[in-house]
Formats: C-alpha cells, structure tokens, sequence
C-alpha cells in the first residue's frame, strides 16, 4: 500500500551535547552503570531488580520499534519471542544441567557446552529467528488489519502450545532450575553482597547497549533507508528495484531474534516462567511501551519501558492490581492526544527551548500528582474534579511548552477521515 508516511518518526538525535536529548541519554546510562553501587549501599535489592526488569523490556519494546516505528508493522505476536526465549533457557536448563553430574573431578564433560549459558542462548537466539522467520514469511505477503490478525493469530497458537505441553509445567508453568552459567560468570553470582542479582542486572545493562546500538546503525543504514521506504511507499520502492519484501522479512527476524535474548534475560530474572508471557496482552502492553516512548526513535522506548512499568508499579501499590488500568487508561490517551511522539519526541532538540519544556513538565507532573491523590479519595466528585484537572493542566502546558495541541489533532484526524 502506498502513501502511508511515516510523519510520526522524531527528528534524528544528533551524538552532541548541543541536542538536550543526547544530554539526557548520557545522564541516564550513567545512572543505570552506578545504580546497583549506590542500591547496595542503601541495601536495596528491589531497585537493582526492577530496573533489570526494565532494561529487559526496553531490549524488546526497542527491537518492536524497528518494525513498528519505522517499517508500520503492527505486529501483536511480538511478546511470543520473549516467551520463547525464556523457555529455551527453562528448559535447557532443567534437561541438560544434570549430564555433567557424573563426571569426575578434573575430567571434561563432552556434553558440558549442552548445560552451559551460551547453549542456553544460542537456542534462545536461533529459536526466536525461526519461528519469526515463519511467522513473517506468511504475515507479510499481507497488510493492515488482515497482517495484525495473522501475527495475533500465531502468539495465540504458541500460547495454547505452551499451556498443552504438560511436561513442560503447562498452564502452570516451570521454574527455572539454575541460572545460566557462562563458565567465566554465572549469572547469580553475588557482586556487592548476597543475592544482589548485580550480575544479571549488568548483563541486561550490556545487553541493552548492544542492542540500542546495532538497532541505530541498522536504521541509519542503506538497509533502514529501504525499510523506512518501503513504509512510506512501497510501490515506489520495488519500481526502483528494491525487494521490498525481503527486506521487511528480514528487519521482522532482526526483531524477533533481539527480542528472544530478552526474554532469555527474563527467564533468569523471573526464575519461573509460564505461557502467560506469550499472550497478545503482553504483546499490547510492549506496543504502548513504544507508542508512549517514540515510535521511530529506537530510544524512545526505554523512555516508554521506564514509565510504563514504573507507573504500573505505582498505581498498582496506590489502587490495586484490579483497577490500576482503569487509571492508566485515560492518562494514555491524553499522552497519545498531547505528544504524537510520545515522550521522547516532548524533547526538544536544542537548548534555548529546554526552559519553557521544564516549566511545562512541571505543571504536568504537578496536575499528575494531585490527580492521583483525587483519585485515591474515591468518590465520585473527586474522580470527576481530578480528569478534569489534569485534562486543565495538559492544556497548560501544551500551550506554554508548545507541545501539539490535542483538539487541533482531533480536527486533523476528523478531516482526513472525512477525506478519506
């Protein structure tokens, strides 16, 4: 289909500290580096693992980015890799870790690489790449709602596959057995002081790195340049003699490998594991980390990974389990009303505009804060009086921090409707 654009993608980070945004990307990846040292020091082992939580969530709303930000495809399977990577650690781990106990002391094991973390891994990886490679070989030779329903289709499969297979835990699921051990390290060695888990928490932090880093040079590459316009015109793109296909085939596996590495992460992080994992609910809720991020930006969302679960953690704390969504529902929709382009793209790109964004974002959080406090007295004329607050309060900010207005984006979206 021609013609769709891709108008949503941020303006290109420039690697300078004359771009506010590269700014506070530097900020903040020196923050998760010395997080689990000041984290030991306060003794505080909840924060090293919920932002290991995040940074493997970050690994795989980055990698959705790649096919949904910049290639417009929505996919709803992609939380399958993240279960598929887990179980490929689960249950390498459980069958393999035991041939090995028989060996002597000081003798090779020759089935010993089959127990190891790189086996683990690998599997995860290999594992991940093949079933996207099926999965997107059938999904692609389609587009719009008919693509979305054959991908949902697929992580609905796998999700009824792993709850069949009893051996496997099924719907209950399984623990995972040991950590994945890499003969150098394992993964549940202790750093500053017992189960610490500063070891996996580096490890995603590495991880993360890679991954935003292979990511960006792809995007900017000849090969992302072919994607975007595939996107944005695919017609145009195969005149010019561009396999349009292959490339998006390719991008798909790309994204479903890189996410499978998260979820191998994620196995260790959980230590259990059910099919849960691969459901479309969990593919929904990494499709809002990217939206709420930046789609287009690739590190947009970690931004998004980072809001998403800290504000899941809060609310859940604050209202319940039950009910947090009812709350995170509008907020969401007056994000996606006031920032097109998420959270990262109410950045500006240069410093002189860096005073009126922080004054706007203040208000914002302010309204956020009181909004939340209405909401926790609730009755009926609170709730009322705290959508109507914050709703006040975006509409402040937008016009002082020259955010995008949301009733002139209504307007536009109605108008192209009706032009359609």
């Amino acid at each position: 289909m021609a013609g769709h654009g891709n108008s949503n993608l941020n303006p290109r980070i420039r690697l300078s500290f004359a771009d506010p945004r590269f700014v506070i990307m530097v900020i903040g990846l020196i923050g998760l580096a010395v997080l689990p040292i000041i984290a030991a020091e306060a003794d505080d082992v909840f924060m090293i693992s919920f932002m290991a939580k995040m940074m493997i969530f970050a690994i795989a709303a980055a990698s959705l980015d790649l096919i949904l930000g910049y290639g417009g495809m929505i996919s709803f399977g992609h939380a399958a890799y993240i279960g598929l990577g887990s179980y490929a650690v689960a249950v390498s781990a459980r069958y393999f870790s035991d041939l090995c106990v028989d060996v002597e002391e000081g003798q090779a094991c020759a089935y010993g690489f089959l127990a190891s973390g790189y086996f683990q891994f690998a599997v995860a990886v290999v594992g991940s790449a093949l079933v996207a490679l099926v999965i997107g070989a059938i999904s692609l030779r389609t587009t719009g709602l008919y693509f979305i329903m054959i991908t949902l289709a697929f992580t609905q499969m796998l999700f009824f596959l792993g709850i069949s297979l009893e051996p496997f835990g099924g719907d209950d699921g399984m623990t995972l057995d040991e950590f994945s051990d890499f003969a150098v390290f394992a993964i549940g060695d202790d750093v500053f002081y017992d189960g610490d888990g500063a070891t996996l928490y580096y490890l995603c932090f590495g991880a993360l790195l890679l991954s935003l880093l292979l990511l960006r040079r792809l995007v900017n590459s000849r090969f992302g340049m072919v994607i975007r316009g595939g996107y944005s015109n695919p017609v145009r793109m195969a005149a010019l003699g561009y396999p349009v296909y292959r490339y998006r085939l390719t991008a798909f596996v790309i994204a479903g490998t890189i996410c499978g590495v998260a979820g191998a992460l994620f196995a260790n992080h959980q230590e259990f594991l059910t099919p849960e994992y691969m459901m479309w609910i969990r593919s929904g809720e990494i499709m809002i980390m990217v939206i709420m991020g930046g789609m287009g930006t690739i590190f947009g969302p970690v931004f998004g990974a980072l809001a998403f679960l800290s504000i899941e953690e809060f609310l859940q704390e604050l209202v319940g389990q039950e009910y947090w969504m009812i709350v995170f529902g509008p907020m969401l929709v007056l994000l996606v009303l006031f920032a097109k382009r998420g959270l990262f793209g109410l950045i500006p790109d240069n410093w002189a505009a860096m005073p009126r964004f922080a004054v706007g974002f203040v208000l914002v959080a302010a309204a956020a804060a009181v909004f939340l406090f209405l909401i926790t007295l609730a009755t009926p004329f609170t709730i009322v009086a705290a959508f109507i607050l914050l709703a006040l309060a975006f509409k402040l900010g937008v016009d002082y921090a020259g955010w995008p207005n949301p009733l002139k984006r209504l307007a536009a979206l109605a108008g192209g409707r009706r032009d359609g």
